[in-house]
């Protein structure tokens, strides 16, 4: 797809996460240093960097964590120059859920109207849910496509249009929403012949580093900027809750089942059932 901008400047707002270097062992790795961007962010990034860069416009970067999650934001601010850093730093929101990080980042989404474009990496790292572009989405009632692969932009009569394409079990799938409106984006965000290249850590350079690291304009933001109460934050609040961590036991077994066809199925299914894999 072309990422063609015929229109006014874009206002973007891109969703990110710092997760921690999963490389550095010991204690204490929660600290700064152990810190980095979401990889799944870049993507998400790249395209806002690209369409900012051909209209004219503009990028806020709106994140969630402690003091350490600014990490991830300078290496964003580096990558983009982004004009307006965001951080929703407080003790309260402590072990949010998807639901309830949803709630918080739409409600902050809604103080930054108006927008025309809102962007999610698919996933993040460390949980690797997926979950909480798509229920942003909801909580600020825009429309929605996830995991996109390409995008096209149309100004009609004054309202912008997304063409956005996306491929899933094999099939593409073609959509237009009228903006504003919120996708979450691919790793393989296809742009070929238009200029456009993707973003990552290694292609920062030290300049850009240095200058995001100097910059002191990161606003704080917490619940009573917000507006919500510290109450429906947090674990206390969160309807999905962490019981216990296991780490999972990789291990491959191979048998082979004897007898007619109709046998083999049928001893199959008692071994799927007995597994647990189908019920």
């Amino acid at each position: 797809m072309s990422l063609y901008v015929e229109q006014s400047p874009l206002k973007i707002v891109v969703c990110i996460k710092s997760v921690m270097d999963k490389t550095m062992p010991g204690k204490g790795r929660g600290g700064m240093e152990n810190m980095e961007l979401n990889p799944f962010d870049w993507p998400a990034l790249s395209l806002a960097h690209y369409l900012a860069g051909k209209s004219g416009g503009s990028i806020t970067l709106l994140s969630m964590g402690p003091e350490n999650a600014t990490f991830g934001l300078h290496q964003a601010m580096a990558a983009t120059g982004a004009e307006r850093i965001i951080l929703i730093r407080d003790p309260a929101m402590k072990e949010s859920d998807t639901y309830v990080t949803a709630k918080i980042l739409g409600t902050a989404i809604k103080k930054l109207s108006p927008f025309d474009l809102i962007l999610f990496g698919t996933r993040s790292s460390d949980s690797d849910t997926g979950h909480v572009g798509p229920q942003t989405a909801e909580m600020v009632e825009l429309p929605f496509i996830a995991n996109i692969h390409g995008m096209d932009i149309e100004n009609r009569a004054g309202e912008t249009l997304f063409h956005v394409e996306r491929k899933i079990d094999g099939f593409m799938e073609a959509y237009t929403l009228t903006g504003p409106a919120l996708f979450t984006v691919s790793p393989s965000l296809n742009a070929r012949g238009t200029g456009f290249k993707a973003m990552g850590s290694g292609t920062i350079s030290l300049l850009s580093i240095e200058d995001a690291f100097k910059r002191r304009d990161i606003e704080f933001w917490d619940h009573g900027i917000l507006g919500l109460e510290p109450g429906e934050l947090g674990l206390q609040a969160s309807p999905t809750k962490i019981v216990s961590w296991d780490r999972s036991q990789k291990g491959k077994k191979c048998s082979f089942i004897e007898g007619s066809p109709g046998q083999k199925a049928a001893l199959l299914a008692q071994e799927l059932l007995k597994s647990g894999l189908i019920g």
